[in-house]
């Protein structure tokens, strides 16, 4: 498979865990619970979808040791943790995916995680949440989900 069809088909099938996101767990998001929740319930959908690696949750470790990244716009070296990764666990040598999952109810800058997980080499920021907290009920279009590949 090329470079150009895995990344295709990588996309299509974050876009199809988010839609089942939305249609399984939108109370979740109505009660804008903790990023990583939301993070959880991502890898759930994603994890069937990627057979051949791991799928894990605030994943903190490059080999046995913590996963740390020289930053110095934000005052040195500092410990990354994506909140979902697809990878094979050891080392970072087959990182397929890594996702940031910002709620749009969290303020926070994002440039620090552009600054963190663009090293990666697929990166994927993914804001979940509601725009001034309309409903979000499964089957609602009042939901809104933005994918910025890094």
């Amino acid at each position: 498979m090329t470079e150009k069809k895995k990344d295709a088909s990588v996309k299509a099938v974050v876009g199809e865990a988010v839609e089942q996101l939305f249609a399984k767990d939108a109370f979740l998001l109505k009660a804008d619970v903790a990023e990583r929740t939301v993070a959880a319930r991502l890898a759930v959908y994603l994890e069937p979808h990627f057979p051949q690696h791991h799928v894990n949750v605030e994943y903190n470790r490059h080999g046995l040791h913590p996963k740390r990244l020289k930053l110095p716009a934000y005052g040195g070296e500092k410990l990354i943790l994506p909140d979902v990764v697809v990878h094979r666990q050891g080392h970072d040598e087959n990182n397929l995916l890594v996702i940031q999952v910002k709620k749009e109810t969290n303020n926070e800058s994002r440039e620090y995680d552009r600054a963190a997980y663009c090293r990666h080499e697929a990166g994927l920021r993914l804001h979940v949440g509601c725009l001034d907290r309309p409903p979000c009920r499964a089957g609602s279009n009042d939901r809104k989900a933005h994918l910025e590949w890094l």
